[in-house]
């Protein structure tokens, strides 16, 4: 994967950087002084909305190219500036990996997403097939080459972005927090990646919550606040400041491993209860295809549940397949002690998709707080700790992606649904926006709901769960 491009030993710099997006009240990003030299990795970090992205967006070009802002200040990319650079010709030099996998996909199998970046450069076959081979295996996505995009669970099509974005070759990559849907697994892959890339000479900028796995890949953490580059600095003095410190930040824990050993805990000593959700000779579906059978799973009320398993395991579907979204021959499926038929389940049921965007149906924050419920009344205390109070009279997909993920989360909380179903709800959540979900989600167990909590995010689950089940480990042919 050599860059067929060179950059001076400063690829990137700014100095009193200022970006405000357009309609925006306040400055989105404001760096005064920052200089990264080539082959090293940047950590961007600090709290949701605090600029991280925005940064990434000026250097990969998307701003102003695609999202309209005024920009003062100068913003060096390797030779080019922003005023004289075009999204087309930073895209040649910089790499990048959005927070959601599926906006920068092209093609509908993976093998062709791959070797698009190679094609649209004009290499020859053969190169493309030496490169196409090294990537595929330091990412395992050898069994997927043949499958389309769709069949993929969220953490696979992470995967396939970042091994898209490898595939261009560029010595400046940009990930905007590449490990969101992974499972431990896959946090591994892409951390051995990550450090062959370093190796290699690339340059890599990374906004990333979930941030064991960098410290022994970064040299340097940019700490953002409220739009702004409050902190830089070096690997060493960072890693050496306490765990309190880093919560008085707003940041994630730098040791997941007690979190991990307590989620290990509660798989191994999980058993059924005796009344609730109950589920028996339950078949599990994809797309209309089956995928396996569990023989018997009950589930009681008053307890938040985390369903775990390696991407691809089959958990997203289980909820589907439970929702009634998916299959024809599910299964029996009860609810204290009473069948549910397929068309019950989703009176009974709130779901909160990976891809929050496609549950987003109003044309106002406010009235999707209020879909389908009997009361139109909201609820102060879960507007704020969302941080949606003043986000009410808003179109929803004007919102951020952050934003429309916290509508959601918060639109759950405040049904009457007696099941919630979270597919993955602290991706892309800070430090302080995940206690505030744990704490939440803590009030629905105490309202007497059953909550199912689809997770790879250790510290979630051991904070949360009171029980914890591997689908793998219930599976039946």
């Amino acid at each position: 994967m050599v860059s067929q491009f060179s950059y001076s030993e400063v690829p990137v710099e700014a100095h009193a950087l200022r970006l405000r997006y357009a309609h925006g009240e306040r400055l989105a990003c404001q760096v005064e002084d920052l200089r990264l030299k080539k082959g090293q990795c940047l950590v961007l970090c600090g709290p949701s909305g605090s600029g991280k992205s925005s940064l990434l967006h000026l250097i990969n070009g998307l701003v102003p190219g695609y999202y309209q802002g005024e920009i003062e200040g100068s913003l060096r990319i390797g030779q080019l500036s922003y005023q004289e650079a075009s999204v087309e010709c930073l895209a040649s030099q910089v790499a990048s990996v959005f927070q959601n996998p599926a906006t920068q996909f092209f093609h509908q199998e993976v093998l062709q997403e791959l070797v698009f970046p190679c094609e649209n450069q004009g290499m020859t076959a053969s190169d493309i097939a030496e490169r196409l081979a090294e990537v595929t295996k330091a990412f395992q996505l050898e069994p997927f080459l043949e499958r389309p995009m769709e069949s993929l669970s969220g953490g696979q099509k992470q995967a396939v972005a970042i091994a898209s974005a490898t595939m261009q070759g560029t010595d400046i990559m940009v990930f905007d927090e590449p490990t969101a849907n992974l499972d431990a697994t896959g946090v591994e892959r892409v951390q051995e990646m990550l450090l062959a890339l370093k190796q290699q000479g690339k340059t890599l900028i990374i906004a990333e919550h979930r941030l064991a796995y960098l410290s022994e890949i970064a040299d340097s953490y940019a700490y953002f606040y409220e739009g702004e580059l409050k902190e830089l600095w070096e690997a060493p003095v960072f890693l050496a400041y306490s765990e309190k410190k880093r919560e008085e930040w707003g940041l994630r824990t730098s040791d997941v491993a007690s979190y991990q050993a307590r989620v290990e805990e509660l798989d191994r000593s999980f058993v059924n209860d005796r009344s609730g959700l109950e589920v028996q000779n339950f078949g599990v579906y994809h797309q209309g295809g089956y995928l396996y059978q569990l023989e018997h799973l009950v589930l009681a009320p008053r307890q938040v549940v985390g369903l775990v398993g390696a991407n691809g395991s089959g958990k997203t579907s289980f909820a589907r397949s439970l929702l009634g979204l998916e299959g024809d021959k599910t299964g029996v499926v009860r609810w204290q002690g009473q069948v549910l038929q397929k068309r019950k389940r989703l009176a009974k049921m709130a779901y909160v998709m990976q891809d929050v965007r496609l549950q987003l149906v109003t044309e106002r924050v406010e009235k999707e707080l209020t879909l389908g419920r009997a009361s139109t009344q909201l609820d102060d205390e879960v507007l704020k700790a969302f941080r949606l109070s003043q986000l009410l009279g808003r179109h929803p997909m004007s919102l951020s992606m952050g934003e429309q993920q916290r509508l959601m989360i918060a639109a759950s909380l405040l049904s009457d649904k007696d099941i919630i179903i979270f597919d993955e709800p602290s991706s892309g959540l800070d430090r302080g926006q995940m206690e505030q979900l744990a704490t939440q989600l803590q009030l629905l167990k105490a309202k007497g709901k059953l909550v199912l909590l689809i997770s790879h995010d250790a510290e979630l689950l051991a904070r949360v769960c009171d029980k914890v089940v591997d689908i793998g480990n219930l599976k039946t042919s």
